[in-house]
């Protein structure tokens, strides 16, 4: 049973192969973890090899929602350790997913990668780095830079989006490159063994967005800038496929990541059962899946899904 099976990833060893991805809510007004929201992880947490918290801000002017998440600043610090040390209570290794919001954040549109200045590059790009230092200091296992949904650094890779003419917009390795610094300014910022993920938007579906046959480039770089974790999704058609609805509908895209690098692929889009995740595993579409709404709906999906595929199997 591949579902069942574990995973190593620098030092950490995740005890299957379900992970439950970001899926954001409204939270917290101060930025920091409610009570609340640490007993809906630890209860998701058994039986799952990952969990990635939805995603928190990097800086005020980042900010998609008024109750999302922070790590922002020092101050949320203490709030998510005693997140992290829930869910490792249950056996679970745990990522936080850091977010710049672009122009999504309706409030500051001079974040929009074509007017900015390079001083302003320079602020996302260090606000990143600090974020990601204070999630190893809030005792996750990693750090996941959300590159997708249309958020800011899916508006820099997107063509559709980004119209500099500079060394951050135009060629395909321009639009990489602030992600790819971000990677790189990350990686020298936490330990060796801390995990670096990248929440990729890996294609736009749209007429003037990113292609398909970028993906390979485009992964490649991820992993020698040093991520460690590619974890792939929508890029402005956001967490939805607009030709497939079927089980893991960015299998497609998935499957080109997988054959173009070295590191370890999640998929996530529409996996409900058992099943369906652990045929998507055996056509080596992925190396890991994410099981977004039916665990939000249901907490012990992990458990009863390992069950059931054992069951099965007898």
């Amino acid at each position: 049973m591949l579902l069942k099976e574990p995973l190593q990833i620098k030092n950490k060893t995740l005890q299957n192969r379900i992970v439950m991805p970001p899926m954001a809510r409204e939270c917290s007004e101060d930025g920091k973890v409610p009570e609340d929201l640490i007993d809906y992880y630890k209860q998701r947490a058994n039986s799952t090899g990952l969990i990635i918290v939805e995603h928190e801000y990097v800086s005020e002017e980042g900010r998609a929602s008024p109750k999302q998440l922070s790590f922002a600043d020092d101050s949320v610090i203490d709030s998510y350790r005693l997140l992290t040390e829930a869910v490792h209570s249950e056996g679970s290794c745990i990522i936080a997913q850091i977010n710049h919001a672009g122009k999504e954040a309706k409030s500051y549109n001079k974040f929009d990668i074509n007017t900015m200045s390079n001083n302003d590059i320079e602020h996302v790009k260090n606000a990143f780095i600090d974020a990601a230092k204070r999630t190893e200091n809030a005792g996750f296992d990693g750090v996941e830079i959300h590159a997708a949904h249309g958020y800011f650094l899916s508006q820099t890779y997107s063509p559709y989006t980004n119209k500099r003419t500079d060394e951050y917009g135009g060629s395909l390795e321009n639009r990489l490159r602030l992600t790819n610094e971000i990677i790189k300014g990350v990686r020298e910022a936490v330990s060796e063994d801390y995990i670096i993920a990248i929440r990729f938007g890996a294609y736009d579906y749209m007429e003037g967005g990113s292609k398909m046959e970028d993906i390979p480039f485009a992964v490649k770089s991820f992993e020698d800038s040093g991520a460690d974790l590619i974890d792939i999704s929508g890029g402005l058609c956001r967490y939805s496929n607009p030709n497939s609805k079927d089980p893991g509908w960015f299998k497609e895209l998935s499957k080109i990541a997988k054959d173009s690098s070295d590191v370890p692929i999640i998929l996530t889009g529409g996996v409900k059962k058992a099943r369906d995740a652990e045929r998507l595993l055996k056509e080596e579409t992925c190396d890991l899946i994410g099981i977004g709404r039916a665990m939000l709906m249901d907490a012990e999906w992990s458990r009863k899904a390992l069950e059931k595929l054992e069951n099965i199997q007898d």
